[in-house]
């Protein structure tokens, strides 16, 4: 294998697969070196007639959470450039493996105990139509839980992964809104928008259901609060469901868990969370 511009980053060509081995120690002091590695890997390579790429874990040490953020945002690039992506992680690095049956990236990517099992078959070219969609937020909370102390992750990944997607379910006048990923002091501002934008187009009675997995990074009960009273204000509501321990913790100390009850509040029910 030769080197590339990133330190002890190797690349090789086995059976027409590009073959990418990690440096011997993969931590956010790399991450952003090795990505752009992996993302030229997956869009120039195409060109030249290589089956797929192959990424090797087999020598390196993931310092941090950067590792699988990496392999998370790797899958879907190859996803979308209908791209084959599989991994190397040895049989004996049950901690890595641990780690990608947890976050649900196993389920995503091939996984091969060395290279030669990996490039031993024709890759099967995934087209962007026909893949299923990986939830982002999804994995991405997961990883968020195993390396919750990781203050880079945070860092990271800012504001780019609050997820809020919309229900309306048959028979009930109540929009459900799942709210995932992280909610900090940028997030929470776009989720105040997000239900602002809701209540003006007449959906008024609105119910929140946060991730299990999401995680509150600050207090969002200011946004909340304008958020009722809006609702209110035009004859709705905002229920909120599935509360993680913080928020519910943050809820409670205030007195202002019946503000946030399922059913319908009416205008002089303001009064009781003033």
């Amino acid at each position: 294998m030769t080197k590339t511009t990133v330190p002890g980053l190797r690349t090789a060509t086995e059976r027409g697969h590009l073959v990418l081995a990690l440096p011997p120690r993969t931590g956010w002091h790399n991450y952003t070196a090795i990505r752009e590695a992996l993302y030229e890997a997956l869009t120039v390579p195409s060109a030249r007639g290589h089956a797929g790429l192959v990424v090797d874990f087999g020598e390196t040490v993931l310092m941090d959470a950067s590792g699988l953020v990496l392999l998370a945002r790797a899958q879907a690039r190859a996803r979308l450039l209908g791209r084959t992506l599989r991994l190397v992680v040895p049989p004996s690095d049950g901690r890595l493996r641990d780690a990608l049956d947890a976050t649900g990236l196993g389920g995503l990517v091939q996984v091969h105990p060395d290279i030669e099992a990996a490039v031993a078959t024709p890759p099967r070219v995934v087209r962007p139509r026909d893949a299923a969609a990986p939830d982002p937020a999804q994995v991405l909370d997961a990883i968020r839980a195993l390396h919750p102390e990781d203050v880079r992750l945070s860092r990271c990944l800012p504001d780019a992964e609050l997820t809020i997607t919309t229900a309306y379910p048959p028979g009930d006048d109540h929009v459900l809104v799942h709210v995932g990923g992280v909610l900090d002091q940028i997030t929470v501002s776009r989720l105040g928008e997000a239900l602002t934008t809701m209540i003006e187009k007449d959906a008024v009675h609105l119910r929140v259901l946060t991730h299990d997995l999401i995680r509150v990074r600050c207090d969002p009960l200011p946004v909340l609060l304008g958020i009722r009273w809006r609702a209110c204000a035009e004859g709705g509501c905002l229920s909120l469901a599935n509360l993680p321990p913080r928020l519910r913790q943050i809820i409670d100390r205030e007195g202002l868990g019946p503000a946030f009850q399922c059913g319908r509040l009416t205008a002089p029910d303001l009064t009781t969370v003033s």
